[in-house]
């Protein structure tokens, strides 16, 4: 496929989270703006009160002049403390600003999954983007969560390191070199750290995608029979545990670089603050400066120094935040190779389409040889074709391609001549009911999985139909509620549980009712009884009556059904005929074949010699 190289820069990563947030919640992004403005001035009115107590005492304000001063800014204290508060829970990380805040991102994931193009979901470069999506947006503790609290936290950063180195260089600008090379050192060492993040984050991916499929076996009932039959829970868990200590220690060693570069930034604080102290001593010793000044310094030093390390915090969860947004929209920006703009007219519905490959070939994301290749193939309007062949030689890729689920590696498909490319992708769907060899039951009535519809927009007596053709409307109409009856037990305790082949016929009776031109049949038996197997076989020309139609099946003997059939062998066509013309040739098919009946008549002359005893 075509690789997605996009980056996304800073500025357009802040952009685009500040754009979301303003169409999910835009009086969170205003109590934000004011949540920065009562960040920066609140400290600063704390810290201005002992200046101006001492300024009024030491040079003996009138009552009436201290009150109006120091119970001004008392007054201006107190609001700017309560707009802190008010706009606190804001700007605080996993809370209500951010891009989970709505919930909806992880929706954005999951929309795209299941909207993409098929075939980007079995390639796995696809799948470590979606990964890397998931796990930049796994917590409302995660970076990506945050980057408007973390911008906003810079800005106040910011704002308040300039107001502060304001008032320090006002009084003596000897005092602020300390302070700002103690700010360059800890950026320095924060830089570094963050540089190791970045370098080993896709390792740290790998290992959390791992840990995490492991964790989803465990957790997931279909592979439950075999973790026990085959006393796969120890190597389980060990495995679990193997990775989960692997990823302690690659997260433990970007800990110990972040706590490196903590360690060292505290030791400058000690060093620049016992600078700064001196060198505003000497001030006040010297008289130029004012005890109310002094008071003043001595609290604003501390707290630039605050706003400095903080700055350089921030602007470094800003970064992080902003790769893993990059992340969560190089994902999202992912194109679709199928057409999803306007298309060519589709033919009529009611008519039975021709389908031709043309020098097809196809070979899957990441493999190193075809699953399919150089096959030249029309089936004809009205057709039933069957595809036969060993496991492997291409029979699914084959029909993914012809559902247009696939596009080819090489080659054209085309529908009544016309590229099947041209097509809008979604309309193109429409032309083909399918039963594919795993199948998914929704959580709705039995009514609904046939009808994929509302109840509202389902037809009870075309269902009713439909469960009499794929065989299963005995077993419906003996339930009590029949086809109103709720499937998946997981979801409703009332629902009941379906047998293999049960879930087949339910799928062929989903696949009638569609009455699409084209019905595509993958294995449609391979769950049933015999019994049930051979009243479907002879239903088939009914079933697929006005309809050109793929029939699927290891089980040569239900192929003498269909008009033509073609043998894959090695991904290519090896054979095509009919059924006694392939038996005629002696060659694959007729071998396959043999082989088979050889089964039933031993089996039969096993029987008869121990009935005989």
């Amino acid at each position: 496929m075509e690789k997605e190289t996009r980056k996304y820069s800073l500025i357009s990563n802040v952009l685009f989270s500040l754009k979301f947030n303003w169409r999910e919640s835009p009086s969170t992004l205003i109590r934000a703006l004011l949540g920065v403005l009562a960040r920066i001035t609140a400290p600063f009115a704390a810290i201005m009160m002992p200046k101006l107590v001492i300024d009024a005492l030491t040079l003996r304000y009138a009552p009436a002049e201290f009150i109006l001063s120091v119970g001004g800014g008392a007054a201006v204290l107190a609001a700017l403390t309560f707009l802190r508060n008010y706009t606190n829970n804001t700007l605080t990380p996993g809370n209500e600003i951010g891009l989970v805040g709505s919930g909806t991102t992880p929706g954005m994931i999951r929309r795209k999954q299941m909207d993409m193009d098929f075939e980007l979901l079995s390639d796995p470069e696809i799948k470590k983007l979606e990964d890397k999506a998931y796990i930049a947006l796994d917590s409302n503790h995660s970076a990506a969560n945050n980057l408007p609290c973390y911008l906003a936290e810079l800005i106040a950063q910011l704002g308040g390191f300039a107001l502060y180195g304001t008032v320090i260089s006002s009084v003596h600008w000897g005092i602020l070199p300390p302070l700002a090379l103690s700010a360059g050192i800890s950026w320095l060492m924060q830089f570094r750290a963050q540089k190791y993040e970045e370098k080993h984050r896709e390792e740290i991916s790998e290992t959390q995608r791992k840990y995490w499929h492991i964790v989803d076996l465990l957790n997931d009932p279909a592979p439950a029979k075999d973790i026990r039959l085959y006393s796969m829970l120890g190597w389980l868990k060990d495995n679990r545990l193997t990775l989960f200590k692997k990823f302690r220690r690659q997260t433990g060693e970007i800990a110990s670089r972040g706590m490196q570069a903590r360690l060292v930034s505290a030791a400058t604080v000690l060093l620049r603050d016992g600078a700064a102290y001196a060198v505003l001593t000497y001030l006040l010793i010297k008289g130029r400066v004012t005890l109310g000044d002094f008071t003043l310094m001595f609290a604003a030093i501390g707290a630039f120094a605050g706003w400095a390390e903080g700055m350089i915090v921030q602007a470094s969860n800003l970064k992080r935040a902003s790769v893993q947004i990059g992340d969560f929209r190089v994902y999202l920006a992912v194109p679709d190779r199928m057409n999803r703009g306007p298309g060519a007219p589709l033919p009529a519905a009611d008519k039975p389409p021709e389908i031709t490959l043309e020098n097809v070939s196809y070979t899957y994301p990441g493999a190193e040889h075809p699953a399919l290749e150089n096959i030249n193939l029309t089936i004809r309007a009205g057709e039933r074709l069957a595809v036969v062949g060993v496991n492997g030689a291409g029979k699914s890729t084959l029909v993914k391609l012809l559902c247009g689920l696939y596009r080819p590696t090489v080659g054209i498909v085309r529908l009544n001549g016309v590229n099947i490319a041209e097509f809008n992708r979604d309309e193109y769907y429409t032309l083909f009911s399918a039963v594919f060899q795993e199948i998914n039951l929704m959580t709705t009535t039995i009514s609904g999985n046939v009808s994929q519809s509302t109840p509202e927009e389902t037809d009870p007596k075309r269902v009713e139909q439909c469960l009499k053709l794929s065989g299963f409307w005995d077993k419906v109409s003996s339930l009590p509620r029949g086809a109103d009856t709720e499937l998946v037990k997981e979801v409703e305790p009332t629902a009941i549980e379906l047998s293999g082949g049960e879930k087949q016929k339910l799928a062929l009776a989903r696949a009638i009712y569609k009455d699409a031109p084209v019905i595509v049949l993958d294995e449609p038996t391979a769950a049933l009884d015999p019994i049930a197997e051979s009243e479907t076989y002879q239903r088939y020309a009914e079933l697929t009556a006005g309809k050109t139609s793929v029939y699927i099946s290891h089980r040569l003997a239900s192929t003498r059904f269909c008009d033509r059939i073609i043998m894959l062998s090695e991904q290519k066509i090896a054979e095509t005929g009919t059924h006694d013309e392939l038996l005629a040739l002696g060659g694959k098919y007729a071998e396959m074949f043999n082989i088979q009946a050889s089964y039933y008549r031993n089996t039969k002359s096993e029987d008869d010699a121990n009935e005989n005893r």
